[in-house]
């Protein structure tokens, strides 16, 4: 009888274990420094090496990097030309966790404000044209998934609409916007 129930015990363990392995589950990376390279690439330094994000496309450089408060996540803005400017502005905000690079670009406006979110597990972000925005279009979303978790427009001041309608400023909203 003992030895069928130690037949038992291993035959549930072992499947459990891979299971975890099998999901992707990881040894979580800890990221010590980011800086950008003289050709204008993400360089982040971790426990045991280097990765090396580069440019893609169209875009010009990388804004200084940010690592998270758990180091688990370094992001940093990609800037491209802009037609109507004399400078150029962030399209895209670039993560790298876990081994991956995440690239999110919400509704394709300019992403001027940005922020971790729970410990670098989540990516907030405040998206607005360049001149004369009447909202600023939020979003929350995961960094692994790249799923969006939550997105509020707030409106602002301006010359359409001097005195908006208030909205609910969801807590993650008034953290990023330092309300």
């Amino acid at each position: 009888m003992s030895m069928r129930a130690a037949v038992v015990v291993v035959l549930c363990t072992v499947p459990a274990a891979w299971a975890q392995v099998g999901r992707g589950a990881q040894a979580t990376e800890t990221y010590e420094s980011a800086t950008i390279d003289v050709k204008g690439h993400l360089v982040i330094v971790k426990a045991g090496g280097q990765v090396l994000v580069r440019k893609e496309g169209e875009q010009t450089a990388f804004s200084a990097p940010v690592i998270s408060s758990a180091r688990s996540a370094v992001a940093a803005q990609a800037m491209f030309a802009n037609c109507c400017t004399s400078y150029d502005i962030p399209l895209q905000l670039v993560v790298y966790a876990g081994g991956k690079t995440h690239r999110f670009k919400g509704v394709g406006l300019p992403i001027f404000q940005w922020g971790f979110a729970d410990g670098g597990t989540r990516i907030a972000y405040g998206q607005e044209p360049v001149h004369f925005a009447c909202a600023t279009h939020y979003e929350l979303r995961d960094i692994e998934s790249e799923r969006l978790i939550e997105a509020v427009d707030v409106p602002q001041p301006c010359g359409q609409i001097p005195d908006p309608s208030p909205v609910t400023i969801p807590d993650w909203v008034a953290r990023l916007a330092g309300k």
